[in-house]
């Protein structure tokens, strides 16, 4: 009996209070939520995915900064090298960088890092890794291209012409 009022109280407190069951388990929430200063995330863990961009920035202290791009939003992350070293290929023209997940906690406005809204990483999961991008050569802008130079060729020999003749 003892046994079942525990039990029964374990299970009225989680149903009435769901953030205590899981205080640790980090938010897992979208980039654009993560930038609204609505959110009220500010301070609390999350987790969240995007790729890898531009390359490891020194951050000080063994930390280094990397950029993370989703839905068309950078946010900076800071991290202890070790974890930021999981990080392989960095998204640029030549490539798409590594697919991650990172876990940390947001800081709308970091006091430590001149009031800038950052992420303090604690892991990075490599979801996929990098490939390269491909940039097929567009041959049919050939013709528009050479088409605009031999109107400005055009235009720029009637000017001359102009200008030479005696008024």
């Amino acid at each position: 009996m003892r046994r079942m009022c525990v039990m029964a109280m374990l299970l009225l407190v989680t149903c009435a209070f769901p953030g205590l069951a899981h205080a640790s388990e980090p938010a897992t929430v979208s980039i654009s939520d993560l930038v609204s200063m609505e959110s009220g995330l500010d301070g609390e863990r999350v987790r969240f995915s995007g790729e890898v961009v531009s390359e490891q920035l020194r951050g000080g202290d063994g930390h280094v900064w990397l950029n993370v791009l989703s839905e068309g939003i950078a946010v900076g992350v800071w991290l202890p090298k070790a974890e930021a070293d999981k990080v392989t290929a960095f998204g640029d023209w030549e490539q798409d960088g590594d697919m991650v997940e990172i876990v940390g906690v947001l800081n709308e406005a970091c006091d430590q890092h001149g009031g800038d809204l950052d992420i303090h990483g604690e892991s990075v999961t490599v979801l996929t890794a990098g490939t390269p991008r491909e940039h097929p050569v567009a041959w049919w802008k050939i013709v528009p291209g050479l088409a605009g130079l031999v109107i400005a060729y055009v235009v720029m020999w009637r000017m001359r012409r102009r200008e030479e003749r005696p008024s």
